[in-house]
C-alpha cells in the first residue's frame, strides 16, 4: 500500500514541476504557419470590418508623404497607407483607444492589407470561409509577414534603399519572385510554404514570407492565392512612427492568372 501511494503521489507531483520549469529562451521570431485547409471548406457568414470615422483619420498618411509621393501615385495600381501593429481583440479598452476613438477591433484589421482589393484586414464579407481571406501583407512586432492566409503562399525580399518607380519585375532580386511557379496540388504547395517559412537565399538576396521592417527600404512580395489572387507588388517604408504605425507607398508590378491547385479532398 505505502509503495502504491508513493507511486501515486510521484505522478501527481511530476506533472507541476514541468508547469513550474523556466520557458526555453526565445529563438528567432518565425512566421507561423497558414490556416491549414485540409478538409471541405467551412463558409460561415462574414461582415466586412468598417473603420469608424476616427479610425479613417489614423489610417490617413500625411500631407507631406502624399507629396513627395506624387510622382509615383499618379501611376495606376499604386497606393499610399498606413499600418498598424497587430493587436490582439481586447475586451478592456485602453485610454490611449478612448482618446484616439480606437475600437477593440481596429487592431487587428488596421495590421491587414490587400493589394488586390485595395482594403484594409481581409476583405471578406457574405457566405466564405473565414480562412481563405484577401490579405497579402501584415505588420507584427516590427515585422512584414504575407502568405499567412488559408492556401496562400507569400515570399518577400528586401532590395535597399531604391526609388520604387525604378523597380520592375525584370530588377535584379525580383526576379527570384517572378520565376515562381504555383503548385499543382496542396502537397507541392506544403513544400513551398516551409520553405517560404524557414527564408532561403538566391542571387546574394534574401527570401522569405516574414522580413524586419527597416526605414527607407524597398520590398517586393509574391503572393500566390488559391483560386483568388497572384500578384507581385512593390513597396517602399516612407516612414515608421513612434505607435508602431509603418506608411507604405505600394505599386503592383504584374498579375498572374488565377491559380487554380488541387485541394486535400480533391
Amino acid at each position: 500500500m505505502k509503495l502504491l501511494l508513493g507511486t501515486i503521489l510521484v505522478l501527481s507531483v511530476a506533472p507541476a514541476v514541468a508547469l513550474c520549469q523556466a520557458p526555453p529562451e526565445e529563438g528567432p521570431i518565425k512566421d507561423p504557419a497558414p490556416p491549414a485547409i485540409r478538409h471541405a471548406l467551412v463558409r460561415r457568414w462574414i461582415y466586412e470590418y468598417h473603420f469608424t470615422a476616427s479610425e479613417k483619420k489614423l489610417l490617413e498618411p500625411s500631407e507631406r508623404d502624399l507629396q513627395e509621393s506624387a510622382s509615383v501615385l499618379h501611376l495606376p495600381d499604386t497606393g499610399l497607407i498606413r499600418l498598424y501593429p497587430w493587436m490582439r481583440r481586447r475586451r478592456v479598452i485602453s485610454v490611449e483607444d478612448l482618446v484616439d476613438g480606437r475600437t477593440p477591433d481596429f487592431g487587428s484589421h488596421a495590421c491587414l492589407f490587400s493589394f488586390s482589393k485595395s482594403k484594409y484586414g481581409n476583405a471578406l464579407n457574405g457566405f466564405v470561409d473565414p480562412r481563405l481571406g484577401w490579405a497579402e501583407l501584415k505588420l507584427v512586432d516590427g515585422r512584414f509577414f504575407t502568405g499567412f492566409t488559408g492556401e496562400s503562399l507569400g515570399v518577400l525580399v528586401a532590395l535597399g534603399n531604391k526609388p520604387l518607380e525604378m523597380i520592375t519585375p525584370d530588377s535584379d532580386g525580383v526576379t527570384g519572385l517572378t520565376n515562381i511557379t504555383p503548385p499543382a496540388d496542396f502537397i507541392e504547395a506544403s513544400i513551398l510554404s516551409r520553405r517560404n517559412r524557414a527564408g532561403f537565399q538566391m542571387d546574394r538576396f534574401n527570401y522569405g514570407s516574414s522580413l524586419p521592417v527597416a526605414a527607407s527600404m524597398t520590398y517586393v512580395l509574391r503572393s500566390t492565392s488559391n483560386k483568388r489572387a497572384d500578384i507581385l507588388v512593390g513597396f517602399r517604408v516612407l516612414r515608421m512612427g513612434t505607435d508602431g504605425s509603418v506608411t507604405i507607398l505600394w505599386r503592383k508590378l504584374k498579375s498572374y492568372p488565377k491559380p487554380d491547385w488541387k485541394r486535400f479532398e480533391e
